[in-house]
């Protein structure tokens, strides 16, 4: 009988499990999971080296404030949620994202109507891209 009941159990547990990945929860559990045992890992870190914790961690930089938040808006466009809160935590992020018009202000960049189609690290890797080309270009020109 006990048997019966393990299996049982275990099917339902089976069942269960079936059903949170067909629904996408069990990801967003994983993810939820993962952030948090990393947010208490830092947590214990921070209060085993209280003294030490300026040498451990260094203050980030402007530049790299701003590339967590582009990567995190990238991460975001393209569904990619729980990678995002993990990151954000991981990162010690705001919990408050900038606007796309602010990270737009902050790296120069115009947003319309094309460039809205796509994340904003996108436009940046395509504007340096085409930029770099248009050099190779010049230079094949003044060559010839």
């Amino acid at each position: 009988m006990n048997e019966n009941r393990l299996a049982s159990e275990h099917e339902l547990l089976g069942a269960i499990k079936d059903l949170l990945k067909k629904s996408g929860h069990l990801n967003k559990l994983q993810a939820e999971m993962r952030a948090k045992v990393t947010e208490v890992l830092q947590e214990r870190q921070f209060s085993i080296h209280a003294g030490e914790k300026k040498a451990l961690i260094p203050a980030p930089t402007d530049e790299v404030l701003l590339v967590n938040e582009l990567v995190r808006e990238y991460l975001e466009w393209n569904g990619y949620l729980y990678t995002a809160s993990v990151m954000t935590s991981e990162a010690a992020m705001a919990k408050d994202k900038r606007t796309r018009a602010e990270l737009c202000a902050e790296v120069g960049v115009r947003d319309d109507e094309r460039s809205s189609s796509l994340p904003l690290l996108s436009n940046i890797v395509a504007a340096y891209t085409e930029r770099i080309k248009r050099k190779i270009n010049k230079s094949k020109k003044d060559a010839c």
